[in-house]
């Protein structure tokens, strides 16, 4: 008597398996390559309502920071879904904390084979991707672990209920974004000074030549002295 074994293949190893065609296939410098493949990947619960989230630089590693990226089961449709999160998020790490759901994420995400991007709630189609990409990952073995419960209204106990999908909150901030409703993207820039503690400056641009009374050094732009803000897909 012969028995068949049967390979489960999981979420994680899916992902895994999406991030390593794309990487392969996109034409892409050697550091762009090294971030992407170093980028921790996990899938994970997530927080209610999100497809999927990138922390920048919120893994270490040795001396080393890598980005964070976890694809959320609470956020999951569809293995088509899960594909082009994935290389929504993937996007981000590429395109850098600074680039939000702007053109050069778009760029990001094209040249790692989306083709149609939007900043959450996105319906993905066969026709988004890359048409080799697609191939590719078509012949990948889906996830056979099981699925996702985290319905809206579940009302068994210890599970969650997701009342209403989170906006990303790469729309928002420096880029004027508009996730949270027409007029809510700040366009403030946070600026400091060299002083024990800072002196802290908002402006509304990139460029802002100043310098503090206190220390006369000058201000410079905040992005290292403050963590970046995750970027990620809402659900809906």
């Amino acid at each position: 008597m012969t028995t068949q074994t049967t390979t489960t293949q999981t979420h994680e190893a899916y992902i895994s398996a999406i991030r390593s065609l794309v990487i392969e296939r996109a034409e892409l410098p050697t550091e762009a390559r090294e971030r992407l493949s170093a980028a921790k990947l996990v899938y994970g619960s997530g927080m209610t309502g999100t497809r999927g989230v990138t922390f920048f630089q919120a893994w270490k590693n040795g001396d080393a920071g890598h980005d964070f990226v976890e694809i959320c089961a609470t956020g999951e449709e569809s293995d088509l879904q899960i594909a082009g999160t994935t290389i929504h998020e993937l996007g981000h790490v590429l395109a850098g904390p600074t680039a939000g759901h702007g053109k050069e994420w778009k760029a990001a995400c094209a040249t790692l084979g989306l083709l149609v991007q939007q900043a959450g709630g996105q319906s993905y189609a066969i026709e988004h991707f890359n048409v080799e990409l697609w191939a590719t990952i078509a012949a990948l073995p889906v996830p056979t672990d099981g699925a996702p419960v985290f319905k809206a209204g579940h009302k068994q106990p210890g599970l969650p209920t997701i009342a209403k999908p989170r906006p990303c909150p790469m729309g928002i901030g420096s880029r004027g974004g508009r996730s949270r409703g027409i007029g809510s993207g700040s366009r403030l820039r946070l600026w400091v000074c060299a002083c024990p503690k800072p002196v802290k400056v908002r402006v509304a641009s990139d460029d802002f030549a100043a310098t503090c009374n206190h220390c006369g050094s000058a201000f410079t732009r905040a992005l290292a002295a403050v963590p970046a803000p995750p970027a990620d897909e809402a659900a809906a």
